[in-house]
Order: C-alpha cells, then structure tokens, then sequence
C-alpha cells in the first residue's frame, strides 16, 4: 500500500488554490476519511459524518465519495464502498479509479483496463491500454504499449487513436492538450483527434496536474482562457481557436475570476483580459480573489501576509506570517506572526477563530476547515472555530486537499494484462532485423560510422533502445575486429578498416520491466519453438544466416503500481 496521509507538519495549501471549475473534485463531503490508530501500533480510516462528528465504515485506506462510492484499499486490493458501507464487489481490484458520470476503470488481478458501471456491472474492456485516466465528458484518454495516447468513449469505441505522446489528463469543453509525438512541444485537440491549436508551445495551461489544474486547465480549457508558455519560456494566453489574447510577456500567470493573477520577475500583480495592468507587481508572493473582493499577498519588504482589495490598496494590513484566501463563508485562515499558529479573520482582519491550531486545511467544504490541534490530532471545525469534528484523530489523507485543485481521488489506473505473444513477437522482430553478416553491412543496418567500431576489437553494442515503456533492447555483436593494423615505423600503427569483416555472433538483451517481467520464462520458451537452441552454448541458430545468437532476457522488479496518487 501506498502512503497516503498527510504530514502532520505539512505546510498550508499554496497560493493560488481553490474556488472555480470543478474536474474531478466532489463536493459529497458529508463522510470525509480520517485516520485513527489502532492498538496493534498501525492505523486505519474511519469515515466521519461532518455534520455531527458520528464516525460509519472503517477501512484500511478510504478517498472521498465520487459519484456515490468512494475507493477504498486493503491488503487485498482496491474496492468501492457506499454510503452504507456496502463494497461494490465481491472481490477486489489490482487498481481502479474514481467514478464520474456512471463509470469507473476497474482491473482485475492479471487483467486488462475494464470499464464498470456503478452497479458494478464490466462495460467493455480495452486491452490495448497500458493506463487509462478517468472518465470525464463521456471520454477518457489512455495510453498503448508504445506509450502513445489516444481517446476511448463510454461504450468503448476508440474515437482516437493512440498518436500523441502525452496529453492533458481530461477533455474540458471538448477540448484536450496534446504533445506531439518526436516533439516536446504542446498543442491543442479536439475530440476527433483533429489540432485547433498547432503544438508550438512548451507548456499549455497546468498539464502536469498540480497546483492550479482547476483554473490554468478546468476553467482555461471551459472559457476559453488558456495559458500559455512559448520558446522564450514566458507566458500569454490563447483562446479555443490558438488566437492571442495576451502576447507572451509574465513568467506565470492564473485565471483569477474574469482576470488574472500573473508573476513578473518575483513580484505578483493583476492584469484583465488585455493584458492592462489593474495591480502593479509589488507583492512578493499572493492567492486569488477567486470569489472573494480581497486576495491574500504577502509584503515584500516587511515579510508580512495581509488582504488587498481589487484596487490594489490594504484592506487589512500585512502582520500574518501567512495567510490563506477567504472561503465562500466569508473568513480566511491566517498564521500569527508571534505564536505562529493558525486561526481565522473576518474581512475586517478581526480573528473569529483564534489563533490556536498547528495547521489549517481547506478541502472543498464552503464553512468548514480541518485542522491540526497543539497535539498533532485532526479535527474538522466550522467557520467560527466550533468544533464540528472532535481533534480524535491521528491524521488524514491526502485527497482531502487535492480535493480543493480537482484532483481529490484515484484519477489513473493501470493494466495488470501481459500480452506474452506480443511481447515474443517484439523480441522476434529484433531477432529478424539481425540481417548485417559483415562490419560494412553494421555500418549501413544501424547508420554507423568506422569510428565506432573498437580497433582492439572485441563487444560492439550497435543498438541500444527503449522499445515500449515495459521493454529496453540492447543489441551487441561480440568479437568483431574490423581494423588491420601496421606498424609506421616508430611507435604507432596504422590503421586500415575491413568492411568485409564477417559478423559471427549477436548477443541481445531485453530488460522486461513492471509486469512485463512476468512473460520472461515464457517468451523465453517460445524463442526455442521457434529458433534452434543450443543448450551447450546458450545461443540460437538464426535461420539463413552464420551467426549465432546469444539472448538475455533480465527480469526487472515490478514497480509501485503505476498511476496512483501517493
């Protein structure tokens, strides 16, 4: 299992998050996870109603309620429960994700990416996905075995194929980012695979997932706001069609409301929709205004945190050591500058939660916060510090404030299918390129020049390749001396290259990684089916040819499962 608690010593959500867009953020917070300790010294979930503090289902590991069900994890596998702590399944999962719109991945021990319903119910499955992301606008992206990303709908009909090298994890208004395979450079999709926006730039909108995904991604992609970072690595913005609407001029900017918060050297200011300034770039660091008439920033010369209004002047003055941006309830967690703790201001800068907590976390609740007491225990309180969740518990989990970003559950899942006869038809395609029987026959196979072939003669690796994210290459010919050598008469030798030079021996290794590493012994085995083997010598006959083969086949430690949010 993976760690997936906070830090009881974690720092504060940064800057810029919350409010706007949705993506894959819930708003069913009723029951929230929170960790406990158990006698035995480990630790468990219970799940607390927010309204009263009563505590329902316990668990090894729990996320939040997506789409009615929340995902849970023991040392069995992932599963579903219900409000009524009812799972889902009769029998786990190897990986899954949240559901939206009715659907979730599922995989099953040993088996392809399965597309369920919420009765459980398999939809369809899409065996040639490595990984797939959830579901969201009836589309989900997933990626091949080459590590190429295409787009699959709900009933399982692949409406673009695998061709991008990576994309954004979600369509959002029917758009999708895309990066260009053979190029590090971003553009634009739409959902017949068809670019809107040519893939010209080095980073569009939050690609990565992290902080701001709900507004540099969400909101950008649903209004038609985009951010945008080109070759000089500065940042504009682009409409749905690639038009400009900000010339590329900041060193970051956010979607703030129907502005926007930028970054110019190390100080942060507002512009509009023009690119006008509305708040010169004089703070040092700050928050949105989101829904709020006063932001969060932090004063470059005294260090201290305190709240503008949209005309740039203090509303309240800097004296936190930090500060938060208001909720939708009206208050704003502040850190005090003496004691260091956090409590809450109203928009006068009066404290309506004292200053008494370790630390303080928003996680999607409009006019509720969790907290971490004096003693390291977890809480939840209201907007004017009423404990609505007693501080009895040990920790929380992680998705409880990547709710607040749109990203609060498992949002990628992985295969667990090997393709053993894809993987040995992989191999014995290499096999088959092993055509080069002399050193000029290895110049023109693999574009060699004479330089790279040893003159003391010997090992000569000629290929050297990731061939699938689960499978790396290595082609060598051994004993290969390609140079004649005579002596100039001092003491040195003159070197003459044999391109006649006969090709003996190919040894290939392949490093099967991840799951792939479970086919070794069996694409083993049908390598003999197929070639001669000498048992004595540890080589294959390669038909038509003088050479012989020596093949390695490495097994690589399976990975943490891939995909999960850790």
């Amino acid at each position: 299992m993976k760690t997936k608690n906070l830090l009881i010593a974690a720092a504060c959500l940064a800057a810029g998050c919350g409010g706007g867009g949705d993506a894959w953020r819930t708003t069913d917070l009723t029951y929230i996870p929170l960790v406990a300790d158990d006698p035995e010294g480990g630790e468990y979930t219970v799940y607390v109603d927010t309204r009263n503090g009563k505590t329902g289902g316990n668990v090894p590991w729990g996320g939040l309620f997506f789409d009615g069900y929340a995902v849970v994890e023991s040392a069995d596998g992932m599963n579903f429960i219900d409000r009524n702590w009812n799972m889902l399944a009769e029998t786990c999962f190897r990986d899954v994700t949240i559901f939206d719109d009715g659907v979730a991945w599922a995989v099953r021990p040993g088996g392809p990416l399965e597309a369920i319903d919420r009765r459980g119910r398999p939809l369809f499955e899409l065996r040639q996905a490595e990984a797939a992301c959830a579901f969201h606008e009836g589309l989900a992206v997933f990626t091949d075995a080459k590590g190429l990303w295409g787009v699959v709908d709900k009933k399982g009909r692949v409406v673009v194929e695998p061709v991008w090298a990576e994309t954004g994890p979600m369509y959002v208004g029917g758009l999708i980012p895309v990066k260009e395979a053979g190029t590090d450079l971003w553009g634009i999709a739409d959902t017949k695979g068809e670019l809107v926006v040519a893939c010209k730039y080095e980073e569009i909108g939050t690609t990565d997932c992290e902080e701001g995904f709900r507004f540099n991604y969400v909101q950008a992609l649903r209004e038609g706001r985009i951010p945008v970072c080109d070759a000089s690595g500065k940042w504009g913005v682009i409409d749905r069609k690639g038009n400009l609407q900000i010339n590329p001029q900041f060193d970051g900017i956010t979607l703030d409301g129907k502005n926007y918060l930028f970054c110019k050297g190390r100080n942060y200011g507002w512009c509009d929709r023009d690119g006008k300034y509305l708040i010169n770039p004089r703070y040092s660091d700050a928050c949105l205004f989101a829904e709020s008439d006063l932001a969060a920033v932090r004063d470059g010369d005294t260090d201290r945190w305190g709240f503008i209004d949209k005309k740039g002047e203090w509303a309240i003055e800097p004296q936190f050591r930090q500060a938060m941006q208001f909720l939708p309830c009206g208050v704003a967690p502040v850190r005090d500058a003496g004691s260091r703790d956090w409590g809450a201001v109203d928009k006068h800068g009066k404290y309506v939660v004292n200053p008494q907590f370790r630390s303080i976390y928003e996680y999607g609740a409009d006019d509720r916060l969790l907290v971490f007491d004096q003693t390291g225990s977890v809480g939840v309180i209201d907007a004017r510090g009423k404990y609505i969740v007693a501080p009895d518990y040990s920790n929380a989990s992680v998705v409880l404030t990547r709710n607040v970003s749109g990203i609060g559950g498992p949002y990628k899942a992985a295969s667990d299918f090997v393709d053993t006869e894809a993987l040995a038809e992989l191999i014995d395609a290499k096999i088959r390129s092993l055509k080069a029987t002399t050193a000029a026959g290895l110049q023109v196979a693999y574009g060699l020049k004479e330089s790279r072939f040893p003159r003391s003669g010997g090992d000569m690796t000629v290929y050297n390749a990731e061939e699938t994210p689960l499978v790396h290459c290595k082609i060598c010919v051994t004993g290969l001396n390609a140079w004649s050598r005579t002596s100039d008469g001092w003491f040195g030798y003159n070197y003459t290259f044999l391109p006649d030079t006969p090709v003996k021996s190919y040894t290939l290794t392949a490093e099967f990684r991840g799951k792939a590493s479970r086919s070794v012994g069996g694409v083993m085995e049908a390598m003999k089916r197929k070639y001669a083997y000498d048992q004595e010598r540890s080589a294959f006959a390669i038909p038509g040819y003088a050479q012989v083969l020596a093949l390695s086949l490495i097994h690589i430690s399976e990975p943490t499962r891939l995909g999960m949010i850790s």
